[in-house]
């Protein structure tokens, strides 16, 4: 099952060579950018751990063990994710122990959720973390004997999301685990982590999945043309979750108001902009200005190869637009580059909370500079 995960040869290397030389660590840290099969990979590291099959075969996914793993059911499977407080017991992380019926249905939707579409995004409506009340938990479990695998497993998810007071209790859970438990953190954020928790782990890089194996990922299993799954391919950046959402959720009306923004900037249109400009008044519009402005990006390549790459382009259906664009100002290796890299800034400014109207005014008026003037 591991050569379902794609693009992280490396990682699957080295945890599929501990297995066969029987070196396996007790802790380990799954760093790298969001999306890209963290997770997966520590659920089904897990499974071969304990697969009943050969070992040439591990994880088979066909096994009683692996079968229980992955409907998160199996008796030596400890997962810990960050979740909200139970307002009726505070300091308590411990489904068995929730008190609050409401926070009890969201805790098992998560669960539901990552066994039944991994990737999609999954949103509490409160503010979470990881609490002592779970590192205490896991303390306990892990001085219980396996029962039924050879070894206990915990994977700790979004590891950065742990109070200092959990993060401190879990520091002494990694100065002595037991030799029959694996424990596995994931986190995109390694340096918002204890330094003294990482020095404990062995680490595993995870990297951007590389764009032609997302591509082909949402051709073959999406059924999509070629240039759809290119241009999803190119907005995932790197995230696999992210590309396979953006096909389920039909992201298709990003792209449109894309279009509709570079209309009216050929038409040099202030009043129409104005109108666009209403539509992104608060930061719940922040995820939606994000789209466009990664569409920009593309659009941007797409005019860099108007000329002499014409294969290389992504929104083959708009060539009259890109000629347009491309027309005005035909000196595209002066500013391609430099284009990119302020979208790529907007985003940066974007994620930290600058007021969206701003944003999409600079852009606005970075492009009208470029183009038309």
């Amino acid at each position: 099952m591991f050569r379902e995960i794609l693009g992280q040869d490396k990682a699957i290397e080295i945890l599929k060579r501990a297995i066969e030389l029987d070196k396996i660590a007790n802790s380990y840290l799954f760093f790298g950018p969001e999306g890209v099969g963290k997770f997966t990979t520590a659920l089904y590291f897990g499974m071969a751990l304990n697969c009943h099959a050969t070992l040439d075969k591990r994880p088979c996914g066909a096994c009683a063990s692996c079968k229980k793993f992955l409907t998160f059911s199996h008796p030596d499977f400890l997962f810990i994710f960050p979740f909200p407080k139970d307002p009726n017991k505070p300091d308590i992380s411990i489904d068995r122990e929730i008190k609050s019926e409401k926070i009890l249905e969201e805790y098992k939707a998560y669960i539901d959720n990552k066994i039944e579409t991994p990737w999609k995004e999954f949103f509490f409506p409160k503010n979470v973390g990881i609490r002592i009340a779970s590192i205490r938990m896991l303390e306990h479990r892990i001085q219980l004997s396996p029962n039924e695998g050879n070894y206990k497993i915990c994977i700790i998810e979004n590891a950065e999301e742990m109070t200092t007071q959990a993060a401190n209790a879990f520091l002494k859970t990694l100065e002595e685990p037991p030799e029959d438990t694996i424990i596995i953190l994931t986190t995109s954020k390694p340096s918002s982590l204890l330094p003294t928790i990482v020095s404990r782990c062995q680490k595993i890089n995870f990297f951007p999945v590389p764009r032609e194996l997302i591509e082909k990922k949402l051709e073959e299993n999406k059924s999509l043309e070629n240039i759809e799954a290119k241009m999803y391919a190119r907005i995932a950046n790197g995230n696999m979750e992210k590309g396979l959402r953006l096909v389920e959720e039909g992201r298709i009306e990003s792209r449109e108001q894309t279009v509709e923004f570079l209309r009216i900037l050929i038409t040099r249109n202030d009043l129409q902009f104005l109108e666009f400009v209403n539509h992104y008044r608060t930061s719940k519009t922040q995820s939606k200005l994000a789209e466009i402005i990664t569409h920009l990006i593309i659009w941007i390549s797409d005019i860099s190869y108007f000329q002499n790459y014409p294969t290389e382009i992504i929104n083959l259906d708009k060539t009259d637009m890109l000629e347009t664009l491309y027309q005005s100002n035909t000196n595209v290796d002066e500013y391609a580059s430099d284009l990119i890299n302020f979208l790529e800034e907007m985003l940066l400014k974007l994620e930290g909370h600058v007021n969206p109207q701003l944003i999409l005014i600079v852009i606005y008026n970075k492009l009208s500079k470029t183009f038309f003037t």
